[in-house]
This record gives structure tokens, C-alpha cells and sequence, in this order.
């Protein structure tokens, strides 16, 4: 019975985990060590694990060598296999970043060689992790250039799902931190749109409808911030049009019509624009979390400050 309540408490802390992980860091390591210190990870959890840990001591910490650590020691004594190899690969990412090349070295050939055939998506699926640690610790230059290399290579590879993935998550949150720059460079805001371009082609492939319809979002806002407002309405309606097809989004949405209003703004189209802002007011009016309510409005008066 210890074992089922571990087991299910350890599965209540790496999903609910990720609610806090950028808040509260500080509590979610110490209580990943501490699930570390009890029973073993079972094989099936050891990914997400190794994610979690990196994620949030490296990457939101920033103390690299203490997820090294702890990662090490939730691999110590198992057996990678296809199924759950990318936990290694994840590791490896923390001791690059940690500045351990001969344990980042190792750590990579143990996923290769669990990877089998799938080796060349596995060493790229190390890339692009790596290029996505390096944006969370603030390392856009070199993350840009790992990124570029990557991607020039993916076409040689055998498909993959996992890779589709990681792929489209880099590339979201490459897209989202140069956007978030308060300046940028041409060679910045191409490689911007084509971060934005590439997370949509491949949550298109690997992802739901809620991943389609942010990567819209991502690519609107980037359309408008690149001096684009066409298709920033275009991706904007194409969201909306998946939300209306899919369910409730309210902040979703009426982030959407603010891209719209932006967009129109851009156009000289003051009625529209001033529509599409109350069209974002309607759908904020669903809110009911305090916190989101301040970020929508937040968001609302950068808009209408540009009118």
C-alpha cells in the first residue's frame, strides 16, 4: 500500500509541479529531492522527472550542477530502454549547462545507443532541448544558433514523434522570448517569424487543437510586431475560429481580438479596431481568476495605448 500512495503522490507532484514551478521553484526542487530521497522512480515516470528537475532547478533556478545532481542520482541504478532513454537525454542538457562535458558526453551516448534506430532524432532531440535551456537561461544568441543548425538537419532524419515535439517547443519559446525583447535586430525578427512558423508547423503535426491555436496566436502577434497586419488577422480568425470549434477559451480569445485590434490599428481601420476590443472585453468578461483578469487588462491597455 506505501508503494500505491507513493506512487500516486509522486504522480500528483510532477503533474501539479508544473502549476508552480516558476512561482515557487525554490519549494518544488526541495520536493523533488525529497521524492528522490524515498522509493525508487519507476521507469515510466523517469522522463518527466528528469524534465521537472531540469526544467525548474536548471533552467528557473538556474543551479544546473544541483539538477545534475539530482537527476544522476534518479538514473543511478536504472536501465534505459527506448521507452524512457530521453530522461538521459534531458540530463545531458543540465550537464552541459553545469559545465561538465565528460558527464554530458556520457549521458548523451547512453541515450544514442538506447535509441537504437532512432538514434539521428535522438541527437538532435538533445539539440533542440538544449537550444530551449539556453532560451531559459536567457542565452538567446547561442540558443538561436543552435536552433539554426538544428533545424537545417531535421529533413535528414527519420520522422519522429517525440522530436516533432521538442521541435515545437523550442521553437514556441524561442518565438515567444525574442518577441518579449524590448528590441530586436532584423536578423532577430527573421529568425522570430521563423521560430513562430516552425512551432505552428509542428504542433500541427504532433500537437491538439489548444497547442494550434496558441502557435496561431504566437504567429499573429509576431505578424504584427514584424509590420505583417494581414496576416496577423489572418492567424488571429484562424485561432478563433479553432476555439469556436473546440470549446471555452475566454483569456485565449480575448487575447486573440487584441492581436485583431493591433492589427487593424495597423490597417487605419479605427471601427474595427475599436470592435475588436470590445469583442476582447466580452471574452474577458468570462474571467473569473483575479490573476487573469490583471493580465488581460494589462495586455488591453498596451493596445489601446497604440491606437
Amino acid at each position: 500500500m506505501a508503494g500505491h500512495d507513493g506512487a500516486r503522490a509522486l504522480g500528483r507532484l510532477l503533474d501539479g509541479g508544473w502549476g508552480y514551478h516558476d512561482k515557487d521553484g525554490e519549494r518544488l526542487a526541495r520536493e523533488l529531492e525529497e521524492a528522490a530521497a524515498g522509493e525508487r522512480i519507476a521507469p515510466q515516470r523517469l522522463a518527466s522527472f528528469v524534465h521537472l528537475v531540469v526544467h525548474t532547478i536548471g533552467g528557473h533556478l538556474g543551479d544546473w550542477p544541483r539538477a545534475l545532481a539530482l537527476g544522476k542520482r534518479v538514473l543511478d541504478g536504472q536501465m534505459p530502454h527506448f521507452e524512457t532513454a530521453k530522461a538521459w537525454g534531458r540530463l545531458s542538457v543540465a550537464a552541459v549547462l553545469a559545465g561538465d562535458a565528460l558527464e554530458a558526453a556520457d549521458l548523451e551516448l547512453t541515450y544514442l545507443k538506447a535509441a537504437g534506430n532512432e538514434r539521428g532524432a535522438a541527437l538532435l532531440d538533445m539539440r533542440f532541448m538544449l537550444a530551449e535551456a539556453l532560451i531559459g537561461a536567457k542565452q538567446a544568441g547561442e540558443a538561436a544558433r543552435l536552433y539554426r543548425r538544428a533545424l537545417d538537419l531535421v529533413g535528414q532524419v527519420r520522422p519522429s514523434a517525440p522530436l516533432d515535439q521538442t521541435i515545437a517547443v523550442a521553437s514556441n519559446n524561442l518565438g515567444w522570448e525574442l518577441y518579449e525583447m524590448p528590441s530586436r535586430t532584423p536578423e532577430e525578427n527573421g529568425l522570430m517569424q521563423l521560430a513562430a512558423a516552425t512551432s505552428l508547423t509542428f504542433w500541427r503535426k504532433c500537437g491538439n487543437w489548444l497547442n494550434a491555436e496558441r502557435a496561431h496566436y504566437l504567429n499573429a502577434v509576431v505578424a504584427n510586431a514584424t509590420g505583417d497586419p494581414r496576416a496577423a488577422l489572418a492567424h488571429a480568425d484562424t485561432a478563433l475560429a479553432v476555439i469556436a470549434a473546440n470549446g471555452e477559451r475566454p483569456l485565449d480569445a480575448a487575447r486573440l481580438h487584441l492581436a485583431r485590434a493591433a492589427a487593424l490599428t495597423a490597417l487605419d481601420d479605427a471601427a474595427g479596431s475599436a470592435h475588436a476590443i470590445g469583442d476582447a472585453d466580452d471574452a474577458a468578461a468570462k474571467l473569473a481568476a483575479p490573476d487573469l483578469r490583471a493580465e488581460f487588462a494589462a495586455e488591453r491597455a498596451k493596445v489601446v495605448a497604440r491606437r
